[in-house]
Formats: C-alpha cells, sequence, structure tokens
C-alpha cells in the first residue's frame, strides 16, 4: 500500500501558517497519503486501527495524536457505516515551514525546528497534557484574530515540553548514530546500510570499525545500547515494514529482500520488533483488519 502525497486546500493557496478543523463522516477511512503539514489529531468519537508510518495501533475516542511532515498516516475504522458512532475528529494543521519563517523574526527556532524534524516519528500525547491541549483545540474553533494565535502558542509551547509525549517509531537507527562520533562510527554505519541485505558478519563489522572481535563488541554495546545483531535486525525489520507497506512481494521475498535466508527467524524477529506478524502488519496497514486484531 503505497501512500501517496495529499494537497491540503484550505493551506496551500494562502500558505496560512495553521488551521484548525472539525471533521464529521461516516467513518474512518482515507487513502494511506501524506502532506508536507504537521497535523495534531483528536477523535472525538468512533474506534478503529491507526497507522502513522511503521506504527499500527489502535485508536478509539479521545486519541491525541501528533503527525509530523511528510509522514504517511491514515485512520481505519472498525465497522461498516451505521455500525458504530459517527466518525468525529477535531485537527490542528500546521505548516511547519511557514511557522518557523515567521517566527524567525522574534524568536531562536531552533528548538521548534528540531520538533518538527523529529515529529516524523510520530507521537501520542496523554495524560494531564492531553487535557490541556484538547481543551484549548476546542476553544480556537470558535477563536479568531489574536485569541487564536495566543491559542495556537500554547498548544506549541505544550507540544515542546517533552512530557506526557510518546514516541511512535524508532528513529533511523543509521542516521542517529552516523553522526554521534566521529571516525569509524560513520564507516561502519554507511557500511551497514550497503550491505545490511547480505549475510554481514560479527568479524566484518569488525574489521569496518578497525577493532578486535572482543573490542567491537565493547564499543558498539557502549554505543547503541544493543548488540550488533540486534542493530541489524532492528534495521532490516524497519525496511521489511516499508516493503510490507509499499509493495506486493510475498512475505518470503520481502524476507530475502531484508537478509533472512531463514523465514521462520524472520518472522520471530519481526514479531518480537513490531508486536504483531508480518501477515498481520501487512493486513492492518491495507485496512483488512479483523476486529478481534488490535
Amino acid at each position: 500500500m503505497k501512500a501517496t502525497y495529499a494537497l491540503l486546500p484550505d493551506l496551500a493557496p494562502s500558505r496560512k501558517p495553521f488551521l484548525v478543523k472539525k471533521t464529521i463522516r461516516p467513518y474512518f477511512s482515507t487513502d494511506f497519503h501524506f502532506h508536507k503539514e504537521c497535523q495534531l489529531v483528536y477523535i472525538v468519537s468512533g474506534s478503529g486501527t491507526r497507522i502513522i508510518g511503521h506504527s499500527i495501533e489502535r485508536f478509539e475516542a479521545g486519541d491525541l495524536t501528533f503527525v509530523g511532515p511528510n509522514v504517511p498516516h491514515v485512520w481505519y475504522s472498525e465497522s461498516a457505516p451505521g455500525e458504530t458512532p459517527e466518525a468525529v475528529s477535531l485537527a490542528l494543521y500546521i505548516n511547519p515551514d511557514v511557522i518557523a519563517d515567521h517566527f524567525d523574526l522574534l524568536i531562536d527556532t531552533k528548538e521548534l525546528r528540531h520538533f518538527f524534524k523529529e515529529s516524523e516519528r510520530g507521537i501520542t500525547i496523554s495524560g494531564r497534557k492531553k487535557k490541556r491541549v484538547t481543551d484549548i483545540l476546542w476553544q480556537m474553533q470558535e477563536q479568531k484574530n489574536m485569541a487564536l494565535l495566543a491559542s495556537f502558542l500554547q498548544i506549541l509551547d505544550q507540544l515542546l515540553e517533552p512530557e506526557d509525549l510518546t514516541w511512535l517509531n524508532v528513529p533511523n537507527l543509521i542516521s542517529v548514530y552516523s553522526t554521534q562520533a566521529p571516525g569509524r562510527v560513520p564507516k561502519l554505519m554507511h557500511f551497514i546500510q550497503q550491505n545490511f541485505k547480505e549475510d554481514i558478519t560479527l568479524q566484518q563489522a569488525a574489521s569496518v570499525a578497525g577493532l578486535q572481535i572482543h573490542s567491537f563488541c565493547r564499543f558498539f554495546k557502549g554505543l547503541t545500547n544493543r548488540t550488533f545483531s540486534d542493530f541489524l535486525n532492528e534495521v532490516r525489520i524497519g525496511f521489511a515494514g516499508k516493503l510490507l507497506q509499499q509493495s506486493d512481494l510475498s512475505i518470503t521475498q520481502i524476507a530475502l529482500e531484508c537478509g533472512y535466508s531463514n523465514i521462520s527467524y524472520f518472522n520471530r524477529c519481526f514479531k518480537k520488533i513490531n508486536k504483531m506478524s508480518p501477515k498481520v502488519y501487512r493486513h492492518l496497514s491495507a485496512g483488512k483488519a479483523e476486529k478481534s486484531v488490535t
């Protein structure tokens, strides 16, 4: 299920920095899509399966999530129209480039730009912060001018504080560790990126890093808090998730494409990391999940 680009007509023509919109539908079901705008979504009523990037989780009324720019996402209802309450959502759309450019004249936007970049992983918001943010969202529906702007700034302020924020997707491991130390680390990460589909041995990885195997194991665990084998599996399974979402390859073909010659081992690794089998993951991504799957 390949994600398609979506143009948001209410924002694009005027380059509005943000927009609050309430949507009422018989059920949640749209194409798996992405857009350049960030999206804060509060589910007023309805339930089903939510996909943000590689994260697939159940949602219900009260769910509050933040989707970063250009992140594929979709909400699917769990039942047919008429079987459950209407699908009602309240969303705040944010154009991150316009916001950052405007605020550059007033404040240091480094933290804000970093948040928008990090939000590509997707975020769920819980606890007291969820209550504060949703209260502001409801108020924004009726506000204009300075009052509306003040409420928007309050929401940004809430989002920039890490309390009650949970990331939905792990960061790109190779990118994260490529920039953490000079010398051998970028070289090693480049080697993994270019060869993770092959049968990389510990000896090969140690050699690229210029270390003996025992020293390499200590070095790698200290760097990533993972064994080399676990790290390699996470990279491979991350790539497998993309193929399951965006290609028609069979699960066996995907396993082989990701460097697994043993299909049973691939299934175990995938389930350990994603908490579901590749088959269920693909069905959920395509919006074909059974109600019993959560």
